[in-house]
């Protein structure tokens, strides 16, 4: 792997940061959770990557499809499974059976859920769309109300 850089973006809801290669992006941090020690700050080799982020939090639709990202490190079946989440439409969500079985592995749910919990690549491969079988909301791996404010926005006023 290529070395990491790290760049902050300042958003209408904190400050995201994002560590990242020449290759892609290689892990998203939630505003306040990013660790003490990161690699040097440069600016992102994908300009439009900031821009994408602020306006997805102000609640439009974002064009972020084409930003590489790295999954290195990851077990075949989380990224199938990751892949099948990138999948699921701005707006909707699916149950942790149907991402399972889009990843070729139906009976899988529960190791979906764990898998989920490692996504590096928060909003890039939305997993705060995959919820619960009984429309509960489930577990999340960024920090507490953010699925929920996420899933809330993606409705929009109108529906919320």
């Amino acid at each position: 792997m290529d070395e990491l850089y790290s760049c902050r973006v300042e958003t209408c809801r904190g400050c995201w940061t994002i560590l990242f290669h020449r290759g892609g992006i290689y892990e998203i941090f939630f505003p306040g959770t990013a660790p003490r020690r990161l690699p040097p700050q440069r600016p992102l080799p994908w300009p439009g990557l900031e821009r994408e982020l602020q306006r997805y939090l102000e609640g439009e639709r974002p064009a972020w499809e084409g930003y590489p990202l790295d999954m290195s490190g990851y077990p075949p079946f989380t990224r199938a499974l990751l892949g099948a989440v990138r999948r699921i439409p701005y707006g909707e969500t699916r149950s942790y059976r149907e991402v399972a079985a889009a990843a070729g592995s139906p009976r899988a749910w529960r190791a979906a859920g764990q898998a989920l919990k490692a996504n590096r690549h928060p909003l890039l491969v939305p997993c705060h769309r995959v919820i619960r079988s009984d429309g509960r909301p489930g577990g999340f791996s960024g920090p507490p109300g953010w699925k929920e404010m996420l899933l809330e926005l993606e409705r929009g006023p109108a529906m919320g």
